[in-house]
């Protein structure tokens, strides 16, 4: 048996690991496939979930990155990031009163998040946009 104390060598970087590396290179239909085996190793795992659900968003598979987003919400409803990946993927929808309230309820959890903030002033702009464009037709 290996002393844990010792210098052997690290293990494999995790397939959550990889898939992250892949996605920070902008190989998004590499890391999905990584998140993917990932999820069938950990299936409980909601950050494996989020991360597929933003590279999905990136390859323009926007139901399945709603789905993950979804799922992400199911596994955690406390977690702020699977509100915001619903979120962005309504809005890739043009789902955008949908997409607000996502993004409200990203709000909720972490009030002083930037990114968030910044998404809830151009969803309301575009949801009341929205409500204008059909309203005149």
């Amino acid at each position: 048996m290996a002393d844990p104390g010792s210098s052997e060598p690290q293990a494999e970087p995790s397939l959550k690991d990889r898939g992250n590396a892949e996605f920070k290179a902008k190989n998004f239909l590499k890391a999905a496939a990584l998140y993917t085996q990932a999820i069938k190793e950990s299936p409980e795992n909601h950050a494996l979930y989020s991360n597929r659900s933003a590279a999905f968003l990136h390859l323009s598979k926007l139901t399945k990155a709603l789905a993950d987003a979804e799922t992400t919400i199911k596994l955690n409803p406390s977690w702020e990031k699977g509100y915001y990946r619903k979120g962005c993927a309504l809005e890739a929808l043009q789902r955008y009163d949908e997409s607000l309230d996502a993004f409200k309820a990203a709000a909720q959890r972490n009030p002083g998040n930037p990114e968030t903030a910044a998404k809830l002033r151009l969803l309301t702009k575009l949801a009341r946009d929205q409500k204008r464009s059909h309203g005149s037709s």
